[in-house]
């Protein structure tokens, strides 16, 4: 390797098969050119049409958004595309947080390289941080495939992989549905709302297509007065009831009876879970026995209350 200094011109950015970033944020990045210049030179090699790119995207990106006309590189002599992806790899690893989208993106590519995959299994994934297993590697194989809307919502929302997993399972078109009610929830209701979408559509034998054409469903999609998180929340509860129709059932006749009541925000009350058996637990904190006989009134005063006995109806 030697140390040159060449015009950002001759550097072929149309040749991308040593990157791995996906839509780099380079505003820290310009700021520190700006101030201290490029302390780290990229690494580059000659190419069939200028010279080539191995690593050092951003510095690049963020040099030519400067307006620099030439910047120092780091020039090589290798040859093999693997090696010089290794290397790249390698420097990102070491240097950088990779994210899932990225590596999703550095299995494709090692795969491209020749790199079996068996080999991606057993050295490369616990490399970036990631359970060893075919599962695992599919999944990254397959966000590596998919469309660029994906790939930024998994980026935009740092989905972990299980969440990445469960979207994956649904075709393309099936996926471009699903963004706008993911997007405004937080990842517990986007994972609940995608397995349910599954097993929905598996014990029904429908689309999820035909899912989301349900009367409920569709004047919650349709409706212009919800917001787009009022949407996903409506949502969400629809296919619950749709899957757990009993449990959906219970829960809301037990909220209505607590509303009905106005039972005691203070006071905690429980259900056993999944409504299995009859039991009802009740806590409340006290810090004297003032406050201990006020939530004790309380708690005499639900039980005279004549719609208290719905909390035990099932």
């Amino acid at each position: 390797m030697r140390y040159e200094t060449l015009p950002l011109a001759k550097i072929n950015l149309k040749d991308e098969r040593f990157r791995t970033s996906y839509h780099p944020d380079l505003d820290r990045l310009i700021l520190s050119v700006k101030k201290v210049g490029l302390l780290s030179p990229p690494l580059v090699c000659q190419g069939d049409k200028g010279f080539t790119l191995v690593s050092g995207w951003k510095r690049v990106l963020a040099c030519r958004e400067i307006g620099l006309s030439s910047i120092n590189v780091l020039m090589t002599k290798e040859k093999d595309d693997l090696n010089l992806f290794l290397a790249a790899f390698h420097e990102n690893l070491a240097t950088r947080e990779i994210t899932l989208v990225e590596k999703a993106e550095i299995m494709r590519k090692l795969l491209g390289f020749g790199v079996g995959k068996k080999t991606l299994l057993r050295s490369y994934l616990s490399l970036l941080a990631l359970p060893v297993t075919a599962a695992h590697l599919e999944a990254l194989l397959g966000l590596s495939k998919a469309e660029a809307a994906v790939k930024d919502f998994v980026r935009e929302k740092d989905l972990p992989l299980p969440i990445v997993q469960s979207l994956l399972r649904f075709t393309g078109v099936e996926q471009r549905l699903l963004l706008p009610l993911l997007r405004p929830l937080g990842q517990n209701k986007q994972r609940e709302i995608l397995e349910d979408l599954r097993e929905i559509g598996r014990r029904d034998d429908v689309s999820l297509q035909e899912i989301l054409n349900d009367k409920e469903i569709r004047q919650a999609l349709d409706s212009p007065k919800l917001s787009p998180i009022q949407k996903a929340e409506k949502i969400r509860l629809s296919l619950k009831r749709m899957r757990y129709p009993r449990l959906s059932s219970c829960e809301e006749a037990f909220d209505f009876a607590l509303r009905k009541i106005r039972w005691p925000k203070e006071i905690a009350i429980r259900p056993s879970p999944y409504f299995e058996d009859e039991d009802i637990s009740v806590s409340f904190r006290f810090k004297n026995e003032k406050e201990f006989k006020a939530c004790a009134k309380k708690l005499q005063e639900m039980a005279e209350k004549e719609d208290f006995s719905r909390l035990f109806r099932r």
